[in-house]
């Protein structure tokens, strides 16, 4: 009986954080190949966007990346993302990385005049950041990523400068490797200006400035996460990896995270995740196709995510290595 009650309290007390952050955009997982993981790819060295969810992951790249994603999220939202990384020399690494959410112009409404006042406002989240990393040992890298982040609504705009950081190591027992890493960190912040509240003089029709008050100051959405991941099956065609992810957010309950990827020839992908503790955004589905084009290697990758109570997102992202 009581171990069924503890079972529920974190839920609960997780639940209570909800809808306590800004910047919640960045919560929005921006590759199609992680997102069909379910983003249970702190551990995994995929592509440039690897970048977003672990710095310390640019270290384990090759070759030049390259990486441009399209989300379509609910109610006509769209958001994109562009990032990049290199060797700039010996253990040394450096990227970059820019993302915008957007939508059409929206028009105003008021309590007085519901049906729109015929003016529009733009709303608009966008971060531009920097990332540099290095490889410490032939197991161990770390990376830090420091980046710009503003929201834009209707002329409000909130500015703030956040970190991410984190670790990369291979375990040395067969593919085994573990990672950490603390994304969006930072001071609370709030919108540029003052707050003005306007009435309608039921009298005159007239509208009248009642009181201006300062913004609210408020989190970014810093979120832990901890995970590992492994070759479970290699043979000379197929690799099937897995990897177990748990989440810690400052604005929500935790949640673990279950990924699998299975790879045919160097060619095709398939791949599957599942969010527990959960109850939007529960399983994904993804693909990908990666192409040689002479000396360099395109990439293309589409994921499905299941919503309940909204309509699914749907992610695509190229990339390119050379």
């Amino acid at each position: 009986m009581s171990c069924s009650w503890g079972q529920n309290l974190f839920p609960v007390l997780g639940g209570q954080r909800v809808g306590t952050s800004i910047f919640t955009f960045l919560k929005i997982g921006v590759s199609a190949r992680a997102a069909g993981m379910s983003e249970a790819v702190v551990a995994l060295n995929q592509d440039a966007s690897s970048i977003f969810y672990n710095p310390g992951s640019i270290a384990q790249f090759q070759q030049m990346e390259i990486s441009a994603s399209r989300i379509q999220w609910p109610a006509d939202i769209n958001y994109d993302f562009l990032s990049f990384s290199r060797q700039i020399y010996g253990r040394h690494y450096l990227g970059m990385s820019a993302g915008i959410l957007h939508m059409a112009p929206m028009e105003e409404t008021t309590e007085y005049l519901p049906s729109g006042t015929g003016n529009y406002f733009v709303f608009q989240d966008r971060f531009v950041g920097l990332t540099y990393g290095a490889r410490m040992t032939d197991r161990f890298s770390f990376g830090v990523t420091v980046k710009h982040v503003q929201e834009n609504l209707a002329g409000n705009k909130m500015n703030a400068i956040l970190i991410d950081m984190g670790t990369f190591y291979w375990t040395g027992f067969h593919s085994l490797r573990f990672s950490a890493a603390l994304s969006n960190f930072g001071s609370q912040a709030k919108p540029d200006g003052v707050f003005t509240k306007r009435y309608l003089d039921r009298a005159t029709g007239d509208e009248t400035i009642n009181d201006k008050t300062e913004f609210t100051e408020f989190s970014p959405p810093t979120v832990f996460r901890v995970g590992t991941a492994m070759d479970v099956f290699v043979d000379r065609y197929q690799v099937l990896t897995m990897a177990l992810q748990l989440n810690h957010p400052v604005d929500n309950s935790e949640s673990i995270v279950l990924g699998t990827e299975y790879t045919f020839m160097k060619i095709l992908c398939l791949r599957a995740g599942y969010k527990f503790n959960r109850d939007e955004e529960t399983f994904s589905l993804g693909m990908g196709l990666f192409v040689p084009v002479g000396s360099m290697k395109l990439r293309v990758d589409y994921a499905y995510t299941n919503f309940i109570y909204l309509s699914d997102p749907t992610r695509l992202t190229l990339g390119l290595s050379f």
